[in-house]
């Protein structure tokens, strides 16, 4: 059976308005405002690089990775069902700030592209209704020389590899900077590869493992596993899957830190937070042990969203419809009351509840490559088309079956409406840049060039 829901997901501004009339949601009004809501709430975007959904307790993880996430969970709407726009840095966060598909921002590593000036960003969005601005990255393909720096009063990299350094570096900016409303974004590369937990947190994943390789995990050693140079068995495979849960024990515990420290200045309850991340990582299965960015499988396009709205509206609440990255940045708008961009091509979800009716959300994703080198995929609720590769996600969800020659109707479909996607949008103009010295060793750190 056909289960193709046939909502194009081009017609942003139409389905904004349909989930505005849904939901009740302020959704692309160009009349300038200066609501109440905006005057009280802070915003807090915090993304985790290469955060995996399915390593939370909150996502159902039993180990023990997330005690402060989980509670924070307890206060905001949980999304199970979260699609990035690439598999990698620098194209997904993109997206996040802009709500536009890659093929449209050409924030490229592969091409060596900045964000266009053209693209309006979130930062850019608040700052113009007087909002302070600050954000604290980990360098590499966040580096302000891609352009993600657009709209914000202060864009430090203070490369710090762990999220407690850059929590740290964000309190301090707190105090210093009391004035209100603000939005401060906050990205770290803690459980990005090359995986380095500290004993202690290592110690919480795994006490007894035999086996040949170290404590901590680096690139070169996973370049060797995925080249086939070494071979590695199941029980060296649980213990990098550990030493990623180590890493993302250590991120909670800052996370902790944190959301104390907004309690104990009186700022958690009129702050917006949302958790999330630009892309997942891949632990065997397709093929690929520690590494990202080489496909568009859902063990990378699949991330964590959990939004803290004001007042902790909708706590405890959870959607399992699938929603997007490029929704993220049009639902602060909406909460802040705030009217959304023309350009911007997510819609705003944050107020649905258990039970909503939702508009099935259409996802395009695409892989960061070189000019011409295209490879993208699109995902309903229950397909999804990767080059040329159909799968059924509800009777296949880890896309082992290639259904394309069974059903090329499903298949044919799906590019169809791809290209339509792709076809509707404005490709802004790429402004292409050559990294520094500094740049390309923090590249180098994190994997991306040998």
């Amino acid at each position: 059976m056909n289960r193709l829901i046939r909502i194009v997901p081009s017609l942003a501004a139409s389905l904004a308005a349909m989930l505005a009339a849904i939901l009740g949601l302020t959704c692309g009004d160009p009349t300038p405002t200066k609501p109440i809501q905006q005057l009280t709430t802070n915003v807090i975007l915090i993304s985790i690089d290469t955060l995996r959904p399915d390593h939370l307790g909150c996502y159902g993880y039993e180990a023990p990775t997330s005690p402060n996430i989980d509670r924070l969970c307890e206060d905001s709407v949980t999304f199970g069902q979260v699609i990035a726009q690439a598999p990698s840095t620098l194209h997904s966060h993109a997206s996040i700030l802009t709500s536009l598909i890659p093929h449209h921002h050409q924030a490229t590593w592969g091409g060596k592209t900045r964000l266009p000036e053209a693209a309006t960003t979130l930062a850019e969005v608040l700052s113009e209704e007087g909002y302070s601005t600050a954000a604290f990255t980990g360098g590499g393909q966040m580096d302000r020389i891609f352009g993600l720096d657009q709209g914000f009063d202060s864009y430090t990299q203070p490369g710090e590899n762990r999220f407690m350094g850059t929590v740290r570096r964000a309190i301090q900016w707190l105090e210093e900077n009391p004035s209100r409303p603000f939005f401060l974004f906050l990205h770290s590369y803690e459980v990005h590869h090359p995986y380095e937990p500290t004993p202690e947190y290592l110690a919480l994943f795994e006490q007894d493992y035999q086996g040949s390789l170290p404590p901590q995990i680096d690139i070169d050693l996973l370049r060797q596993i995925n080249k086939k140079e070494l071979e590695i068995n199941s029980s060296d495979l649980a213990h990098i899957v550990s030493a990623y849960d180590a890493e993302i024990r250590s991120m909670d515990d800052a996370l902790g830190v944190l959301v104390e420290t907004l309690r104990r200045q009186d700022l958690y309850d009129e702050t917006m937070i949302i958790f999330t991340s630009d892309h997942g990582e891949e632990f065997g299965e397709h093929g690929v042990v520690g590494w990202h960015s080489h496909s568009l499988y859902d063990e990378l396009l699949r991330v964590p969203l959990i939004i803290k709205m004001p007042g902790a509206r909708s706590a405890g609440a959870r959607v399992d419809s699938q929603v997007r990255s490029i929704d993220i940045a049009p639902t602060v708008l909406s909460t802040l009351e705030l009217p959304i961009p023309e350009d911007f091509e997510g819609v705003a979800v944050a107020e649905l509840g258990n039970d909503a009716d939702f508009v099935e959300l259409e996802t395009v994703s695409r892989m960061d490559r070189a000019p011409g080198r295209d490879i993208s995929s699109f995902r309903t609720q229950d397909w999804k088309l990767v080059r040329k590769s159909l799968y059924d996600l509800e009777e296949d969800p880890r896309e082992q079956w290639d259904l394309a020659l069974s059903r090329r109707d499903v298949a044919e479909e799906l590019q169809r409406r791809l290209d339509e996607a792709i076809a509707a949008g404005e490709r802004l103009e790429p402004v292409q840049v050559t990294p520094t010295d500094s740049t390309l060793e923090e590249l180098r750190a994190l994997g991306y060039i040998d």
